[in-house]
């Protein structure tokens, strides 16, 4: 088995909960924040035990710009300053981009979980799609990492530089 086949399987075997099936009755809101930088804080306080954020991150729901940590029997708003999630680290595995999240959540770049360009503070950035339109920004050693790759690759054209991953292209900044 080849490696990208293994980090696939792991990645298969990475089940969240089915949020998207849950239609709690009782809602709310809950003191969480997640600031610009992938950090959750419960009471002003950061929530420093990885599991715990962790389990968090695997109930998070997104409805238009509102997030919700959704159980069966409850949906809690909570605030996010840009998005939940960072991507933290970058791997080209076998032509594919493999991702690693501020959760520890490791997802491959394709057409299921796309990349798109927003304005982040005036500064076009990349934003992986990890699930149930929940957005991942790629931290700033992941950026120059992709665009060092894109600069050095055959993908940039017109004012955007462009990576791939498998057999989807995206694009890394705009020129």
């Amino acid at each position: 088995m080849s490696r990208i086949e293994e980090i696939a399987e792991q990645v298969a075997k990475h089940k969240t909960p089915p949020v998207h099936l849950w239609t709690p009755k009782h809602t709310g809101e809950i003191d969480i924040y997640i600031d610009a930088q992938g950090r959750w804080f419960h009471e002003g306080e950061v929530i420093t035990r990885d599991a715990l954020v962790s389990l968090f991150a695997s109930i998070l729901w997104a409805e238009a710009d509102d997030h919700y940590l959704v159980t069966p029997v409850e949906k809690l708003k909570i605030q996010v300053e840009d998005v939940p999630f960072v991507v933290r680290q970058a791997e080209c595995v076998e032509g594919r981009w493999v991702v690693t999240t501020n959760v520890n959540e490791q997802i491959i770049v394709n057409q299921g979980n796309p990349i798109e360009l927003r304005d982040y503070m005036g500064q076009w950035l990349p934003y992986l799609n990890v699930r149930y339109h929940l957005w991942a920004r790629v931290s700033r050693s992941v950026y120059y990492q992709w665009v060092t790759e894109a600069l050095d690759g055959s993908h940039s054209e017109d004012d955007s530089l462009r990576l791939g991953s498998d057999d989807y292209i995206f694009d890394v900044a705009k020129m």
